[in-house]
Parts: structure tokens; sequence; C-alpha cells
């Protein structure tokens, strides 16, 4: 029978396959990692990000997905043999958020393990860290091919909620005094598993689709007797059936074959099947097979708007903004603040780094290493040309933002020829220098290069603002205004920029419904001169009739972002202006029928960005209710 993998032996090699263990673990690999080399398609099938993990004992990988505020852990368990089959098994755990609802699903064990300091930094290294998986696992993996490459096929087996019962209740002592935070009886964990399991399920399928070139041939799904645990105050746990409780199984298959009696060969050991349906179509499928992208990611390619391919006027690059600033002036706090921003938003983030003082990127350097590297984030150190580690970041990674952080004596004037270079790998989008409120009179006046980083900044962020008093803090602007007349200043403390201020940040589909809320998650921000108006789009515009209005948009005018309809383009726009530069883009996120532009503007030249905001409303209708997104008048 013909192989319906097509190049399945080019991942899997004959040596391999006398192993199943080794030859499906390295398919799945090549599956995750071929998925990810497209950024528009890896975000369609629904990744936010991912990183791989070996230790001495496991191989596995976090990964972040649409929809879920935490990170999935998936790891490898065992190979069980199945006649005519090479099979594998793998866990999957779910790391909530410390901060989301489902923690409160979890158990009392687990609600606290997620308020500990390292948490985050276990989750990174799950593997190590064997104690993590009973208390976070939420279901099983099965990766199935057949030994003559002639079908291949996925399930997952997951518990519609794993409930768990505190008998004798849970009380614990403080200051001598006992407290009692279970009641006898009461249920401990009540975690929707199979609901949260099957997200992933999702869109590792649709990765298997779109590998494969074609759609599921078969879709199962069946529903088992479910169980809940009871514990006692002695430590002893039984298991008893639970009516209202289930056990989930879901399979796809690809191929020719009788998927039907593989599924069985993974039902759960003492549970009655209480639901089977089968199907060869979505039309038909099962309740939670129904509607799935999996069905028809195979053709995410066909759109050059889906799969990433450059449509006229449309541009995949991802973002680069230099990040620059003298000594201790809080680029690291900055950083820290902005990857836990986008890492909530699911984008994941790639950071340069120069440690070379003043060498700069002048061309005198060889390579790059990756330092460090989990879902959020990769942060490499640069010590060879720009291009190349960019190039080789994309292809590794495909990050969704890159940020490139100097050296404290790096001049940013230095890097222009640099940054054309690389104008058809990545979109130049804005530098952001970062200046100490408390130190930067000194350090301009000992130290040519802080002029120069302030010269060369599209963006001036004021750090450490609260350290100095208001007369001197105005002082301090009117200076940065002297050298940079132009660029936006932004007073902050601790590091915290909105992102929104930043050309690829975030942009909401609720924006134009709560604008001062997305835009300014820092109301004091109207108040250090900054102005916005929000509008909403109606009809589809003409694109040559848009552009020329924004290239009016005078200096005072210095970020506009929003979703809108060209007239000439088959799919919505996102667009994005900063410092007289402009890029137009596939909007990335899930559909949304906003339709909208905010434009962001220093205050002071209220009455220029007015007749811009006005020249606009031919195309477009002002938001009625934002006083202050309608105040130019």
């Amino acid at each position: 029978m013909p192989s319906i993998l097509g190049s399945l032996d080019h991942f899997i090699t004959s040596e391999e396959e006398e192993s199943p263990d080794i030859a499906l673990r390295v398919l799945l690999r090549a599956i995750l990692y071929r998925t990810q080399f497209q950024m528009a398609t890896r975000r369609a099938v629904g990744w936010r990000g991912m990183k791989h993990q070996v230790s001495a004992a496991a191989e596995g990988w976090t990964a972040r997905i649409a929809g879920n505020e935490g990170v999935f852990g998936l790891f490898f368990l065992d190979s069980e043999p199945v006649q005519e089959w090479i099979t594998c098994r793998f866990g999957l755990c779910y790391f909530p958020n410390e901060q989301e609802s489902l923690v409160e699903r979890f158990s009392l064990q687990v609600a606290a393990v997620t308020q500990q300091d390292d948490y985050q930094d276990r989750i990174r290294e799950f593997l190590k860290h064997s104690d993590l998986m009973p208390l976070f696992g939420i279901g099983t993996f099965f990766l199935f091919v057949r030994k003559d490459h002639s079908a291949l096929a996925i399930a997952m087996l997951s518990e519609s909620s794993q409930r768990t019962v505190a008998k004798d209740g849970v009380t614990f002592v403080k200051n001598g005094i006992p407290v009692q935070l279970l009641s006898p009886g009461e249920v401990d964990r009540d975690f929707p598993a199979f609901d949260t399991a099957l997200g992933f399920f999702d869109v590792l399928t649709a990765s298997i689709t779109l590998n494969l070139d074609r759609a599921p041939d078969h879709a199962i799904e069946k529903r088992y007797t479910g169980f809940q645990q009871t514990y006692s105050s002695s430590g002893e746990i039984s298991s008893e059936p639970a009516p209202d409780l289930w056990n989930g199984l879901v399979m796809t298959g690809y191929g020719e074959a009788d998927f039907d009696r593989l599924s069985s060969t993974i039902a759960p050991e003492g549970s009655d099947c209480l639901f089977a349906v089968s199907a060869s179509d979505s039309e038909n499928a099962p309740p939670s097979c129904a509607g799935k992208l999996w069905w028809g990611s195979h053709r995410l390619g066909e759109s050059g708007a889906s799969a990433g391919t450059v449509i006229t006027g449309i541009d995949q690059r991802p973002p680069l903004i230099i990040l620059t600033g003298f000594l201790g002036s809080g680029k690291t706090s900055f950083l820290q603040h902005f990857i836990d921003y986008q890492t909530q938003r699911s984008r994941f983030v790639a950071v340069i780094q120069n440690e070379l003082g003043e060498i700069g990127l002048d061309g005198k350097l060889l390579d790059y290493t990756v330092t460090e590297i989990d879902e959020g984030c990769v942060c490499c150190t640069l010590s060879g040309s720009l291009k190349r580690t960019v190039r080789e970041i994309l292809d590794e990674y495909s990050p969704d933002v890159i940020i490139l952080e100097t050296s404290g004596l790096a001049n940013p004037f230095n890097l222009q020829d640099e940054i054309k270079e690389m104008d058809d790998i990545a979109r130049f989008d804005c530098v952001l220098t970062v200046v100490d409120a408390e130190n930067i009179e000194g350090s301009l006046r000992e130290q040519s290069i802080a002029v120069e980083q302030i010269r060369g900044a599209d963006i001036v962020m004021i750090n450490k603002k609260d350290l100095v008093p208001s007369d001197r803090l105005a002082s301090i602007e009117q200076t940065l205004r002297d050298i940079n007349p132009t660029a936006p200043l932004i007073p902050a403390v601790d590091g915290i920029l909105n992102p929104a201020l930043l050309m690829g940040a975030d942009l909401s589909p609720k924006l134009a419904g709560d604008t001062e809320k997305a835009v300014f998650l820092h109301p004091s921000h109207l108040r250090d001169g900054l102005s916005a108006k929000s509008i909403r789009l109606t009809t589809p515009v003409d694109r040559e009739k848009f552009l020329r209005a924004v290239e009016k948009l005078p200096p005072s005018v210095f970020r506009v972002k929003g979703i809108l309809d060209f007239s000439d383009l088959p799919e919505p726009a996102l667009f994005q202006y900063v410092g007289g530069r402009h890029q137009i883009s596939i909007f990335p996120q899930p559909p949304t029928d906003e339709r909208f532009l905010t434009i962001i503007g220093d205050g002071p030249d209220t009455e220029k960005a007015a007749s811009v905001f006005l020249s606009l409303t031919q195309f477009f209708t002002a938001i009625p209710g934002d006083p202050h997104f309608n105040n130019p008048t």
C-alpha cells in the first residue's frame, strides 16, 4: 500500500524505524518543527510558542497555544506494541498562569505550587522536575504509524473532569490555631481536563494535517464510565464511579485502516463504553470533532493570507525594535516587562543582545550564541553580522517580535547600514532609548554617546521618574526636547512602558470599544502630553487615497495602528505607523468585525494633529463617546 506520508522516509531512517519510540519521536519532532517555519501558518494553526526539552530520562516540549493563558507540557512516556502498528505514548500537562481562573479548579496543593517564586523556572525545565507531572497531568496522547506507512493516527485520552474529594477535609495549623480549608467530603480538585487537553489536540492535529497535506480520513469519539478519587487524612486513596463524569477518547486517522479497532486498544481498563461515534467527514463528525480546523488545515498553504506568502502590499516580516540607553538606565527592566506582556498574549520574542561595549555593530563580529530560550522568548548574544544573525533566528524560531538590545555604550546611528541590509527579512519599527532620570544630566555632560542615543531615538522613555521631583523632571524633558524635538517623551517607573506605544505591539479587537483602556494602560500618559483619537471604519478604503492621507501626518503624530479593509485586498489588514514609517500586514489574530484606526500624537501640537484627523474623516467615522480620543477640535 502507498505511503500516506510521502516524505516519511526523510523523517525516519531505517535504523530509527527499528526502534519504534525513536522513530515516532523523530516524526513528531519533525511535524512540530516544520509547522513553526512560517509565522502566519504557525499562528493560523494555533501555536503561540514552543520549546524543545531533553533530559537524561525523557524528551518533551513546552508550548503555548491560542486560547489558553498557561503552558502545556508534552513528554514521551513509552512505546506500546500494537499489531501492525508502531506506537508511542505521550503525557500531557497543563501549567496554568498563576493568575488565571483555572488555578482554582486544581487542588490546593497545585494552587500552592503555582504561587511559588520558582514556578515559572520549573515549568521551563519541567522534565527535570518529575514531581510536577502527576500534579499537572491532564491526559495521554498516542501516535500510531502503520508499519507499511499506509496509515497514521493521533489519539487523546482524558477525563471530562479530574475530581478529587477530601474525605476528612483539609485543616492546617496557623499560629497554633487549626484552620479548616476544606470540609469533610468537599471537592479539592475538579479540573476540566478533557476540554483543556482537546485544545492542544486540535492544534497538534491541525499541524499533522498541514504536514501530511491531506485531510483526515476518519474521526472517532468515544466516552467511557468515569471515576473520582477520594483521599483520607491518613493518605489512603480510593477510586469510585461517578455517574456525572466520563473518560473521553478522540482519534483522527489518515489513510486506510481499521481505526475503530485501533481505538479499542487504548480504551481505559475497567470502564464501559457509554458513547461511540465515527465519521469520515466534518459534517457527520462526532461532537468534539465537528468543524475543527484540522479537517482543512492542509489548505492553509493555498491562501497567501493564511500561509504567510506575500500579497501585493502585505508584509509578513516580523517587527524589529532597537533598544538602546546609557548604562544603568533600565533597559533590562523594560525587557522583562515587555517579554512578559507579549508572552501573556501568546507572542514569541527574540532578543539579540550586543555585549561588546564600545566595539558596537560595525561588521567586525563573527557569530551568535543562544543564551536562553523558552516558550515566550529566545535570548541571543550577538557576535556576528546582524543580518545573518536575524536570518538564522528567523529560520530557527520564527519570532513574532525581534528586539536588538545594544550595549550601554552603543551609538544607534552606527546601525543604519545594518538595518537597511535587513529590509528584506525584518521591518524596522523604532529606536527606543531608555534614560535614567536620576542621572541623565551627568551622563549628557560627560558622555557624548548619551546625547547620540537620544538624538537617534524614535521614542524616549524617561525611566525612574519617581526618583526626581516634578520641577527637575520638567527640566529634563526640556533638555531632551532640545536634543530631539520630534521623539515623544514617556516618563516611566521600573521600566514599564505600554507596548501599545511601540510598533508591532498589542492590537486588540476590543480597542474600538474600550479605547482608552486598550491604548493607555496608565492614564497618566494623557497627562504626559499625549492625545489620541479613535476612528471607526464602516466601509473598505481605497488604499492609494488612504496612504496619501497618511503621508500628510505631521511629526506630532507618532503612532497609528488599526484594522481595516482595503478595497484591493481579500483579507483584513493590520496598519501600523511610527515616525514617518508605515507597514501593512495581514491581521494575525482570530477573525473580528471591528474595523478602526487609533492615532496617537504629541499634545503640544494639537492643531496640526486635528487637521490631519479631520482630513481622514472623509474615509472614516469618529467613534462617539470617547472624550479622550476626540479631543482635537
